[in-house]
């Protein structure tokens, strides 16, 4: 009580535990409201370049920490689907890219135009996932051996993803090297 210091640490713990759990309930309520059959998605074509853009804009706090993000892609590209729902995919994929990536805190995104689709690429320099846990990744509260920065999320976050990608019938996946790092995809 009266030692200054102590107390000072001791809220401080309380304070990140709370923060942690309302994260957690947060993707709880979302993952199940996505899952509800009765939720709908606005799909309209959108400009997927600039939605990329401006959530890669939202991690700029992270270049003072030193993360570099390069982006590859043309001005325009557009998409059908649920802009607000593909930008919380980008986002969780960018996240997850940053708790992963290795020593040169890089991560590339690369968006390509293919015949009918475009193709959406996070790709980090991390330690790569190995081929028996690549099934695993789109589980509930997975999270993958090779884990490098603190503990920030809950786990939720690519199931999140896929969830959403598949309410849009959209190919995703995984390529992944170790050693070398992750690339996550999804095509509109």
């Amino acid at each position: 009580g009266d030692n200054k210091e102590k107390r000072e640490k001791c809220l401080q713990i309380i304070i990140d535990e709370t923060d942690r759990l309302s994260l957690l309930v947060n993707d709880i309520l979302e993952l199940s409201k996505i899952e509800n059959t009765h939720l709908s998605f606005d799909i309209r074509a959108f400009n997927i370049c600039k939605t990329v853009t401006s959530v890669i804009e939202r991690f700029s706090v992270m270049a003072q920490k030193g993360y570099t993000f390069d982006l590859d892609a043309p001005e325009q590209v557009y998409v059908l689907g649920d802009e607000a729902r593909i930008e919380q995919v980008i986002y969780n994929l960018l996240s997850n890219a940053i708790n992963y990536t290795g020593e040169d805190l890089n991560v590339k995104i690369r968006i390509t135009k293919k015949f009918d689709c475009a193709k959406i690429e996070i790709i980090d320099s991390g330690e790569g996932i190995a081929q028996e846990d690549l099934a695993n990744i789109w589980d509930r509260y997975y999270r993958a051996k090779t884990h490098i920065r603190s503990q920030v999320g809950t786990g939720l976050g690519l199931s999140i993803v896929k969830t959403i990608l598949i309410a849009h019938n959209a190919d995703f996946g995984i390529e992944s090297t170790i050693g070398v790092g992750s690339d996550f995809w999804f095509e509109l």
